[in-house]
């Protein structure tokens, strides 16, 4: 029988061992940046409204989901202020978009809040089915299957089924051909949630991670800007009650980039978000003086490849509180590299952003 050299044993425990110490999440905890704005947690929200019911609008990124998705993030959220087990969740139900929607209702630090996740993917799967012949180590359409599997390393074939055919081709097919009729069902689907809870004084908060928060404030300006008398009472009406806005893994100045010409002006043009408060001022609530501030809070894991901070000076004004909040989605080796796909799809999954979605900054509290 072989055995094992004891100075080659000694050095693969070396090296494990400085694998181990090498592993570091640097932003956990979360930090938030200097000079960013206090902001309120779900938790405060629905202290302050008592009787009157939070409507809290999530909506995922880039990447197929599904209602597992959905109820991972309801828990994180709640679970970060209760310790009562979560109710139960119904499946999720299409709607005549083609968006299907998880809801549940949860009784948060003494109110009430309406989770309602918005589940788009399945608009975008069949296209990206399209794909499916170059995953990594799986038969085409060539004759010999043995010959024609892909063979990759293991960490790009990782990126390349997962982070770029599953995740950055919906980036590709909303700024498409498809963009209007993907941004008509989240209208569709926006409308029928703000008409199914029209008070007008309860709070809206939005979740929103990566091209979710596009495919959101592109829905919410085009209902403001509708020539539907309905779309666009319910845009007010959304627009009136929309407190507080998460967002996880920004990705507006990239796609950005796919509404701009090339023009010899580098200055940046007007994004989603920016779209969006310019025309939430010019409603007649806005000039009424009946809008609420509205804080803007953006999570990013500084090696997510897919994500950008939020500059406050392109957004912050009297009428808007902008925070930016570092945070680690999973463990940096050796400071050399983080998953990348865990880095861009692990914000709702990592405890820290929970926290402060559900507690605010500083923690309100009776958070855990």
């Amino acid at each position: 029988m072989k055995t094992t050299h004891p100075f080659r044993l000694l050095t693969v425990m070396f090296a494990v061992l400085l694998l181990l110490s090498g592993c570091s999440t640097p932003y956990r905890p979360a930090v938030v940046v200097r000079d960013s704005t206090p902001f309120p947690g779900v938790a405060d929200i629905a202290a302050a409204n008592g009787t009157r019911p939070v409507d809290l609008i999530l909506v995922h990124g880039m990447c197929t989901q599904d209602a597992d998705w959905a109820e991972r993030s309801i828990g994180r959220i709640a679970g970060a202020v209760t310790e009562h087990a979560p109710a139960a969740t119904p499946a999720p139900a299409a709607d005549g978009s083609g968006i299907q929607v998880v809801e549940r209702t949860q009784q948060i630090a003494g109110g009430t809040v309406r989770f309602h996740a918005l589940l788009w993917s399945p608009l975008t799967v069949p296209l990206k089915r399209q794909l499916d012949y170059d995953k990594t180590a799986q038969p085409t359409d060539c004759a010999a299957d043995q010959v024609c599997k892909p063979v990759r390393a293991v960490l790009n074939g990782m990126v390349k089924d997962r982070l770029l055919d599953d995740c950055l081709a919906d980036a590709v097919i909303y700024e498409g051909a498809s963009h209007a009729a993907m941004r008509d069902a989240m209208v569709e689907t926006v409308s029928r949630i703000v008409a199914a809870n029209p008070d007008p004084d309860g709070t809206l908060v939005v979740v929103a991670e990566s091209l979710g928060s596009k495919m959101l404030f592109d829905a919410l300006s085009s209902m403001l800007e509708s020539n539907q008398p309905r779309t666009q009472a319910l845009g007010q009406l959304a627009a009136r009650r929309l407190g507080l806005i998460y967002m996880a893994g920004n990705q507006l100045p990239i796609l950005g980039l796919a509404e701009q010409g090339l023009v010899a002006n580098v200055v940046p043009a007007q994004d989603a978000l920016q779209r969006f408060l310019e025309l939430r001022r010019r409603q007649p609530t806005q000039r009424a003086g009946r809008l609420q501030r509205l804080a803007v809070v953006a999570f990013t894991d500084p090696n997510d490849l897919l994500s950008y901070r939020l500059l406050p000076a392109r957004y912050a004004a009297p009428d808007v509180a902008v925070a930016d909040v570092l945070v680690s989605n999973a463990r940096t080796w050796l400071g050399l590299l983080e998953n990348p796909v865990a880095a861009h799809m692990n914000y709702l999954a990592n405890p820290d952003v929970g926290a402060l979605i559900a507690c605010g900054f500083p923690r309100v509290a009776g958070c855990k």
